[in-house]
């Protein structure tokens, strides 16, 4: 992490933006947009309000130019071809499934109706990955238990956890469709 102080009416403000991706977190990630304002991204990056960072003296453009030169020029297209490695969740090894036709119905149907709702697929990495680890971290599936479990992988690597989202999503739209033969409806 790259640190920095700025100046905010008479109070020192100290902030530290990530110097690699190894370093953004899911949540910083999900925050991000194509059209985010340089500034904007530094708001997103150190957790600074915007309103802060917009009223200080500080001279802002070194940071900025770290994020584009560190971050932005060198590797969203990274993320794709990573390798999926067991994540720790909650002080869980999470090891997910490799099939997920075998997985849960509520799984699947949660999953794609995210996937409906959402505009972005960053908005989903996070929940995606709850809804797979949750059954692995309490024994059965409940989503209502999703969100300790979802604030906990927003602050993992998204390095780590992009690669286990494109995963379930690819997988969910190639998945095989299960029919009910001959079902009779009940009289």
């Amino acid at each position: 992490m790259k640190r920095f102080k700025i100046y905010h009416d008479d109070d020192i403000i100290g902030g530290q933006i990530p110097d690699s991706w190894e370093e953004i977190t899911v949540k910083q990630w999900a925050a991000m947009r194509p059209n985010s304002e340089p500034i904007e991204l530094l708001s997103i990056f150190s957790n600074i309000d915007l309103s802060h960072l917009e009223n200080t003296r500080a001279d802002l453009n070194p940071i900025i130019r770290h994020i584009y030169e560190k971050l932005i020029l060198d590797g969203m297209n990274k993320l794709d071809h990573r390798p999926r490695k067991p994540l720790s969740i909650l002080g869980h090894e999470i090891k997910f499934p490799k099939d997920l036709n075998f997985e849960r119905y509520g799984q699947k149907f949660m999953l794609k109706k995210l996937q409906q709702e959402k505009d972005d697929m960053r908005e989903v990495v996070a929940d995606a990955l709850a809804i797979y680890a949750q059954p692995l971290i309490d024994g059965k599936f409940d989503g209502h238990k999703l969100e300790p479990i979802k604030k906990a992988i927003e602050s993992l690597p998204i390095v780590l956890a992009f690669p286990w989202c494109l995963f379930f999503l690819k997988t969910l739209n190639a998945s095989k469709r299960t029919s009910i033969v001959d079902w009779q409806p009940s009289q």
